[in-house]
């Protein structure tokens, strides 16, 4: 559409619209004799910059003298430079407003150009067909480029400006869906937002109280120190069982050699020529020997059993001792701990 076929009034056709401005029925809260004088001075500065092609401090003005005073003739003007600055959806609704006015003798002519008007923006107006997942979410809000979209007009087609826009949901326990989408002139696009629901962690268990009269439950109970040895600087460590296989080891050992000193002298005593001859004596001597070094290893490996097993404190933890101490003489066996 050209601005021939729809123009607004300049020069001398401005006043007559003035004229008919003051002529309109005045609203249910009419406005003051100085605010129609205004609105009349911005409609008339309005419909200059119009003339001079300047269509957005145009399109501003109308919309100035428009908030002041409500007339035909502005919204039809406005509707014109909505349409040259390419405000295509306000233009038709401006038109369409213009329309539904009582019809007057100033503003007769210009009804066939709105309704010509009409017609081609309804061919150029693009609409965006919202599809959204879930669409009872509650809370849900949608934007049309930042602008909010009541939730009463989310089942319908909105219409939208020819051009790029980016269309936007979001609903409390859900991430923001945002998308995209070039809407060509007179299409009708569909755009589809799907909500997914946030991920929360859980919340980490909240740690034991601790009482200023009672010990923090994380710390352990002291363990008790052996006497005459230095505190172990790693309580849960394990002693070293060197001493009791040392003890088990040497006692086995002992037991077999004073098993072979008791073979060789029952087999000296069965060679002695008599019974109570030195040769005999000798081998008695010698067997009696092989049994007290056999006891002699029993015993130590006995004690090394004892101390694997029983060397250990209510906890089930094993108790650090000294190194046992054992002296061993031909007829007594003494052994410390």
């Amino acid at each position: 559409m050209t601005p021939r076929r729809t123009r607004a009034p300049s020069g001398v056709l401005a006043l007559l619209v003035a004229a008919a401005m003051l002529a309109a029925p005045a609203p249910a809260a009419a406005q003051s004799a100085a605010d129609v004088a205004v609105a009349r001075e911005i409609f008339i500065e309005a419909s200059e910059l119009a003339r001079q092609g300047r269509w957005e401090q145009a399109r501003e003005r109308y919309e100035r003298s428009l908030a002041i005073k409500r007339a035909p003739i502005t919204l039809y003007s406005l509707g014109v430079a909505q349409q040259q600055t390419g405000q295509l959806v306000e233009a038709l609704e401006s038109f369409r407003a213009f329309l539904v006015e009582p019809s007057a003798p100033a503003t007769k002519g210009y009804e066939k150009l709105a309704r010509q008007a009409i017609q081609e923006l309804e061919h150029k107006v693009a609409a965006l067909e919202l599809r959204l997942s879930p669409g009872d979410a509650v809370g849900l809000e949608v934007k049309i480029d930042g602008v909010v979209v009541p939730a009463a007009a989310l089942d319908r087609p909105r219409p939208v400006n020819p051009g790029d826009h980016t269309v936007s949901a979001s609903a409390p326990g859900y991430r923001e869906a945002e998308r995209s989408v070039a809407a060509a002139p007179g299409s009708r696009a569909v755009v589809v937002l799907s909500l997914e629901r946030e991920v929360v962690a859980p919340a980490a268990p909240a740690g034991p109280r601790v009482s200023s009269t009672s010990a923090p439950a994380s710390v352990a109970p002291a363990r008790p120190v052996l006497r005459g040895a230095p505190p172990s600087s790693a309580p849960d460590a394990a002693p070293s069982r060197v001493v009791p296989i040392v003890l088990l080891a040497g006692g086995l050992t002992t037991v077999a050699a004073g098993a072979a000193i008791g073979l060789l002298g029952v087999a000296s005593a069965s060679d002695a020529p008599t019974r109570d001859g030195d040769a005999a004596d000798a081998a008695r001597a010698q067997a009696l020997a092989g049994d007290i070094v056999a006891g002699a290893g029993l015993l130590a490996a006995g004690v090394g059993v004892l101390v694997m097993v029983f060397d250990r404190d209510h906890a089930g933890a094993p108790r650090k001792q000294p190194p046992p101490r054992a002296a061993l003489d031909p007829f007594r066996l003494t052994v410390r701990f």
